[in-house]
């Protein structure tokens, strides 16, 4: 692989994150590896690559000596695609600092991310890409700017590619942290009832529900439950679709079915937990329905289908403070029994945000 290719290659391995090649690749380290090749080919000391986005802090990745670059009002009046020195980098802004003592040797490319930019990158209007080296001694061979000039077809595809990827692992991440506040998630069985896959974060919510994970990948359940979901997996392999029942106390459930998400058949299992409004921190349900401290704790008992007399109990109450209470609870939430107080709470959006929170 030539060198050029090689940088490329790093380039979009960076930008989508993963070169194939480890499961484990971390974003700082396939950055860096880019900027290493570059840096190597052009027999650069320090290489950075800075990203600004409106709105966003400026951000980037590094390698060698420490150098923030040209500071972003230099920036600013660089022409995007323009490879540039340290000779014709344009003046800062009046007012502004100018750089103390000799310039040491630069190349630096600036380009435009913004909608409808050449390159056809899209993204955000006002979005731009810094790529910068330097050293010290010589000044750089005419074949080394040419090296950032090379990059100018890719650059702007490479990173708004990224930006997209970032943005829709943000949103993922959005959606998981809503399946669990719900008490949803997924997991992937092989055949034999093994999970090979899960969702983010569901380990621990099974094993803080009695469900961790044997060694061998399997779900500890009781025979009747196994049994249940053997058949489950066999059903799932004809096409049918059955639910499972996990666990009574607390309950889980899952529904196991063959899909085929990306092209390829898989054995998915989409799993509720119960939810406990006990759990939930007293101030927020006192925030969403306007009730006090004591009206809360009695209405999280009711959701959680404790009877009015076993909330008494539960709360250390006589049955006739609980049904004070719970007339209050009504007239707050605006609900006509108990029914409608589990009904207005299970509806509400109280459950969200909880995950995030460990709530």
């Amino acid at each position: 692989m030539s060198g050029e290719t090689e940088i490329l290659a790093a380039l979009f391995a960076a930008s989508m994150g993963t070169s194939g090649a480890e499961a484990g690749e971390s974003e700082e380290g396939l950055w860096q590896h880019f900027l290493a090749r570059l840096a190597a080919a052009t027999q650069a000391e320090s290489a950075l690559l800075r990203l600004f986005w409106p709105g966003s802090p400026v951000s980037g990745w590094h390698i060698g000596p420490a150098w923030e670059g040209p500071p972003e009002s230099v920036v600013e009046r660089m022409r995007s695609g323009r490879v540039y020195s340290q000779v014709d980098l344009p003046e800062p802004g009046a007012g502004e600092p100018a750089g103390q003592g000799e310039a040491l040797p630069l190349r630096a490319l600036r380009w435009r991310l913004g909608r409808g930019g050449a390159g056809g990158s899209g993204g955000t209007p006002g979005a731009r890409v810094l790529l910068a080296l330097r050293r010290r001694g010589e000044d750089f061979r005419a074949v080394d700017g040419l090296q950032l000039a090379n990059l100018t077809p890719y650059l702007g595809l490479a990173m708004g590619g990224w930006r997209q990827l970032q943005q829709a692992r943000a949103r993922a991440a959005l959606d998981r942290g809503l399946a669990g506040d719900l008490g949803a998630g997924w997991l992937l069985f092989s055949p034999a009832g093994q999970v090979t896959a899960l969702a983010e974060g569901l380990t621990e919510r099974l094993e803080a529900m009695g469900l961790p994970l044997r060694a061998d990948g399997r779900l500890p359940l009781p025979e009747p439950e196994a049994a249940a979901l053997r058949l489950a997996l066999a059903k799932a392999a004809e096409g049918a679709a059955l639910p499972v029942l996990l666990s009574r106390t607390p309950r889980v459930e899952l529904m196991l079915g063959r899909e085929a998400p990306a092209g390829e058949p898989l054995l998915v299992g989409r799993v509720r937990h119960a939810l406990s409004a006990r759990a939930l921190p007293l101030a927020q349900l006192c925030a969403a329905f306007g009730l006090s401290r004591s009206e809360a704790r009695l209405a999280a008992c009711l959701c959680d289908g404790l009877s009015l007399s076993e909330a008494a109990q539960e709360l250390g109450w006589t049955l006739e403070t609980a049904r004070s209470c719970s007339k209050q609870i009504f007239a707050r939430m605006g609900v006509s029994g108990q029914p409608g107080v589990v009904r207005r709470m299970l509806a509400s959006a109280v459950w969200l945000g909880c995950a995030g929170q460990g709530g």
